[in-house]
């Protein structure tokens, strides 16, 4: 769930001695895909090629109630006012902990910090909204 919008491809790359690669912000060492190609009247060709893995991203705000998989989740830069809450909602949209990976270091100290008086209030206000809702509906039935 990344943040932002810019359009990237990871890359696995390994070391190749004939071919050495490197790409900035990689890893040094990483090995090209190779396929052949055998053509229908005979012959072949052998290419080398990045990995690719395609992927889905989307902000924590267009994931909430969703159910994924596997997630990768940046939390370098939370998204919104309340970073705790865009972790959790982050962390929390995989099948299985086993399946949540995060993509890179991020601050701790950006998760500590308390939540605002109006996020607070309006918590409340929903928690005091959810138990009048189901005094009324009980007392339909």
């Amino acid at each position: 769930m990344v943040a932002n919008s810019s359009t990237t491809m990871l890359v696995k790359l390994t070391h190749d001695p004939g071919f050495p690669i490197h790409l900035p912000g990689l890893p040094p060492n990483v090995d090209l895909e190779k396929f052949t190609h055998y053509k229908s009247h005979g012959g072949s060709a052998t290419m080398s090629q990045f990995p690719v893995t395609l992927a889905y991203s989307i902000t924590d705000y267009k994931s909430q109630g969703k159910t994924f998989d596997s997630v990768i989740c940046d939390l370098k830069r939370p998204a919104g006012l309340h970073p705790a809450t865009s972790a959790y909602v982050q962390l929390s949209r995989s099948k299985t902990m086993q399946n949540v990976s995060i993509m890179r270091p991020f601050d701790e100290d950006k998760f500590r910090r308390p939540l605002d008086t109006e996020l607070i209030e309006e918590l409340a206000w929903q928690e005091r909204m959810a138990e009048h809702t189901t005094r009324v509906f009980h007392n339909l039935l």
